[in-house]
């Protein structure tokens, strides 16, 4: 089965919270207790993406984490690319070979099926994700994928 990661999820989640926030900056310790997820995790996810420039961090009283560039400009294919590495369904779907490679009845659907995925993900924003949460108003039924 296709899936993110905990890191990807979590970090998806956590910069969608910070989307739905607005300008303003927002501690590790309320995502934390808004979203339920594991606070080590979270600041691992947190300083990738700080490093990658999607978040800014600022230290102490009113300090936190906040979007660097509008979630609009965002998309999802970069975030999990940050988080995870270049998106891959198989081994061979970034255009390199395997063992089975002389003999494979499916790399060239597998390929495809992966620039597709890669695709949706380049097209979706982390905004259009961030209006489909608890404090989004569109419904999940509106996504096409």
């Amino acid at each position: 089965m296709l899936r993110l990661t905990k890191r990807s999820e979590y970090g998806l989640m956590a910069l969608a919270f910070m989307a739905q926030s607005g300008q303003s900056y927002t501690s590790v310790r309320e995502i934390v207790a808004k979203l339920r997820i594991p606070r080590r995790l979270l600041a691992e996810v947190l300083k990738d993406l700080s490093r990658a420039e999607i978040v800014e961090a600022v230290r102490g009283p009113g300090g936190g984490y906040r979007l660097t560039s509008p979630a609009d400009q965002l998309s999802l294919a970069r975030i999990v690319e940050i988080l995870e590495g270049s998106v891959a369904v198989a081994k061979c779907a970034d255009g390199s070979s395997c063992d089975l490679s002389p003999s494979c009845t499916i790399q060239e659907g597998i390929n495809l099926v992966a620039q597709r995925v890669k695709s949706v993900l380049d097209d979706f924003t982390l905004a259009q994700l961030a209006d489909r949460g608890p404090q989004g108003s569109q419904s999940v039924h509106e996504v096409a994928v």
